[in-house]
């Protein structure tokens, strides 16, 4: 109980501070995301794993302007990027299960435990045309304090027939975390207007340094659609509709993954990391005026050694623009 409190504490003095720091900014947007196994529209009900990264929720606020620490970062164009610049706090969770042996609840050997990530997020944007900087800091906690096994259960029950069952005996202990990262995307090719087919290239890369991910990554992205518009630049609001499609390829140099390798200043259970991870994304997005809705699929190759196959799983997200 007094380690659930004090990481309950540790978020609660974040949101107090970052909320402070937004009162002078305007609001632009909020947002919601969930990704899940379940949303693997293409497979039956029955047939949809819910193992590996099996749930993930996030709703943030976004206001115009970057943080102070970002504007220090990127004093050279200070002025000219703030039309571009903007900063989001998020809350979420990340949910990670083993598998369990066919109707049983005990976990099959080489499987990795069971994991929850409950976090606060701070993230600043600053922008140009072609170049976009994201800079974050995530803090939060691991194991029973980030109601991993309360979350689960609470949606299981929700719908018992189509769910299995769960087994969180097994899980990554407490352990508060924090995450470091920057990540810059290039916008190197871009045709067609606004108005009418277009389409664009989207290079990548960043990194991630914390106790919970140490990680390299780089990959491309591609969109083509209808009115396609902008990736990160504000668009005016009048009549704004867009029909697009996106796919991305990432590859990832992992140094450290906490879900996997256990927490880490103590003992705790872990399965042995892959180095080296792809990751394949394909989606669509639908916007009409102030309403944004983006629905992608993903797969992931395997993280660990002791298992031979990767994962799916799929995203919905949800958009509304606030600012006039």
């Amino acid at each position: 109980m007094k380690r659930a409190l004090a990481g309950v504490a540790v978020i609660a003095v974040v949101i107090a501070v970052t909320a402070g720091n937004a009162r002078a900014q305007s609001l632009q947007s909020v947002s919601v995301h969930a990704d899940n196994d379940a949303f693997n529209f293409w497979k039956p009900p029955y047939n949809r794993p819910d193992e590996e990264y099996t749930s993930g929720v996030r709703g943030s606020l976004t206001y115009s302007g970057a943080a102070f620490w970002e504007r220090w970062l990127h004093r050279t164009c200070a002025v000219s990027c703030e039309n571009g610049a903007s900063h989001t706090f998020a809350l979420g969770q990340e949910m990670y299960t083993g598998k369990l042996l066919p109707g049983d609840t005990t976990h099959e050997a080489g499987t990795r435990p069971n994991a929850a990530w409950l976090y606060l997020q701070e993230v600043s944007r600053v922008a140009t045309a072609d170049r976009l900087d994201e800079t974050s800091i995530s803090v939060g906690v691991t194991g029973p304090p980030a109601l991993g096994e309360a979350m689960q259960r609470f949606f299981h029950n929700l719908a018992p027939d189509l769910n299995r069952p769960l087994n969180w005996s097994e899980q990554i202990p407490f352990e508060p975390g924090i995450v470091l990262a920057f990540d810059r995307t290039q916008r190197t090719f871009a045709t067609g207007r606004t108005e009418g087919f277009g389409a664009d290239v989207e290079p990548h890369f960043g990194a991630s340094l914390g106790n919970i991910l140490t990680e390299a990554r780089a990959g491309l992205r591609v969109r083509a659609g209808f009115n396609l518009q902008h990736p990160w630049m504000p668009v005016p609001l009048r009549e704004i509709w867009e029909v697009s499609f996106f796919a991305d390829a990432t590859g990832r140099g992992v140094l450290r993954n906490e879900f996997l390798a256990g927490t880490m200043f103590h003992q705790s259970p872990h399965v042995e990391e892959r180095p080296f991870v792809a990751e394949y994304q394909l989606g669509m997005m639908l916007r009409y005026e102030r309403l944004t809705i983006r629905y992608s699929m993903d797969q992931i190759g395997s993280e660990y050694l002791s298992r031979d196959h990767g994962h799916a799983w799929s995203r919905l997200a949800l958009e509304w623009r606030v600012e006039r």
